[in-house]
């Protein structure tokens, strides 16, 4: 049986009684917290409502394009999955219940592909072929597809997955597309398969397949485990826009409580994810995907505004101030800290995260593959050696090669933990210095009722009164 019929089959079979309600509910979260994102998003995404087709794939397009245009999205072990299985289930299901079911079915696919293709080009939130797949889940559990039109619905999804570039997603406007243009081909294959249209169900597997030409190393075992393991169990809420390698050092910021004129430098101490994404981020510092990615001018708006909204990140916000953020920003220096390289690798794996099946010769592919695609994240080869070196970080290497072999059967979601640390210290101009660590609140984890809070107050700052995200996510 073909990885797109064993997902076939588990999705014709899902029930509501079948998801543990703790699921349930981060789902419901996830709805709310996603209609903020759209909410916030909707003068960005204008230009692409605009020309949405009309019907449901339009409806998922622009909800899509809104929601991950200021990166004021949730995540999950491995994706940014809402962009695509909210706006589709909500789409395609008018009942409630129904489309909570399609939602959690597509938050499970999208996020086992995005896992299957971690060790690849693409990573976070430029997983755009995740979205294929969960859309056309999403789109095919609430329009009540059998097994066999499910597989097919994947296989129609996968056929033609989009390869993002980073130029047009590192500043331009077209950085909108990435969730909008795939999920709204998963929904359109899903109406596809309805209509009796079939695909190459080999084509996840195959040697010319969709892990061959999307990963670095192919990992067709994290695929599986469907119904066991509920990846929507460790959803994560950001309680700020930007990516969320810099929610702890945009916390510690505001949470500082200097002005701007009292700073003479800043050092953010970071782990290797946070480093890369400083090293990849556009050269055009004044655009929303110029802040979002970037730690450095995220400190710098923060201090400038005292907040972080999407009002910061407006285009005329950002050319009033322009000035001010870069002269901050030229002051913020992005360093790496290997133990909280390690505090981050530490958290997949005390939930029991296996890397077994990926050999030697694979983490080879792995590293050529970095280094051919860009994403080495800007260490050089000092740093590196010096961190290969290091006895725990070799140990945290050497348990994750150890571990299970399973792909996803062995992990613990409760344990789970994806965390982002980053440490700050403020020299001020006075001659005193502030260190103070970034908190991550409704990061994966975290409590329901902490999650919930972080929801709340991002639907209160996008003018979303939390009865109404409440009542759209029940």
């Amino acid at each position: 049986m073909t990885v797109c019929e064993q997902i076939g089959e588990w999705l014709a079979d899902l029930t509501p009684d079948s998801i543990p309600k703790r699921t349930l509910r981060r789902a419901r979260l996830q709805t709310a917290a996603v209609l903020a994102a759209g909410r916030a998003g909707e003068a960005a995404a204008a230009p692409f409502v605009s020309v949405a087709p009309d019907g449901p794939a339009g409806e998922v397009y622009a909800g899509a394009a809104a929601s991950v245009a200021h990166d004021w999205d949730d995540y999950l072990f491995m994706g940014h999955t809402g962009h695509s299985s909210v706006w589709t289930s909500r789409a395609f299901a008018d009942d409630p219940e129904r489309a909570l079911l399609a939602q959690v079915a597509g938050n499970e696919v999208a996020g086992r592909f995005g896992a299957a293709v971690f060790l690849g080009p693409h990573n976070g939130q430029f997983w755009a072929s995740i979205h294929c797949a969960g859309a056309a889940a999403s789109a095919g559990v609430a329009l009540g597809l059998d097994p066999e039109q499910l597989a097919h619905a994947l296989a129609i999804a996968l056929y033609q997955p989009p390869f993002g570039l980073w130029p047009g997603f590192m500043g331009p406007q077209t950085k909108l597309l990435t969730a909008a243009e795939p999920a709204s081909q998963g929904a359109r294959a899903a109406l596809l398969a309805a209509e009796g249209v079939r695909g190459a169900l080999d084509l996840v597997e195959s040697r010319r397949g969709f892990l061959r030409a999307f990963s670095f190393v192919p990992r067709p075992q994290m695929l599986g485990a469907l119904g066991d393991v509920w990846l929507t169990d460790t959803l994560a809420f950001k309680p700020l826009p930007g990516c969320a390698y810099l929610q702890a050092a945009a916390d510690a910021t505001l949470r500082a409580g200097v002005e701007p004129e009292e700073v003479a430098t800043i050092d953010v101490d970071a782990g290797w994810l946070t480093v890369a994404m400083e090293h990849l981020r556009p050269p055009d510092g004044l655009t929303p995907a110029g802040i979002n990615f970037s730690a450095a001018r995220t400190v710098a708006v923060c201090l400038l505004a005292g907040r972080l909204t999407h009002e910061e990140l407006d285009p005329g916000w950002l050319a009033d101030n322009a000035s001010a953020v870069e002269g901050l920003a030229a002051r913020v220096h992005v360093r790496h800290d290997p133990g909280l390289t390690l505090e981050t690798l530490r958290g997949p794996l005390d939930a029991g995260a296996s890397t077994a099946d990926v050999s030697p010769i694979g983490w080879l592919r792995v590293l050529r593959g970095a280094r051919r695609s860009g994403i080495n994240g800007g260490l050089d080869a000092t740093e590196l050696v010096a961190m290969l070196r290091n006895r725990d970080f070799r140990r945290a290497l050497s348990r994750g090669a150890r571990m299970g072999g399973d792909g996803l059967s062995g992990l613990d979601t409760a344990a789970m933990r994806m965390s982002f640390p980053c440490r700050l210290r403020i020299a001020l101009r006075s001659g005193r210095t502030i260190q103070i660590e970034g908190d991550q609140p409704g990061s994966c984890g975290r409590s329901l009722e902490e999650q919930g809070a972080v929801v709340e107050e991002k639907c209160r700052m996008v003018g979303l009164e939390p009865a109404q995200a409440a009542a759209a996510a029940s």
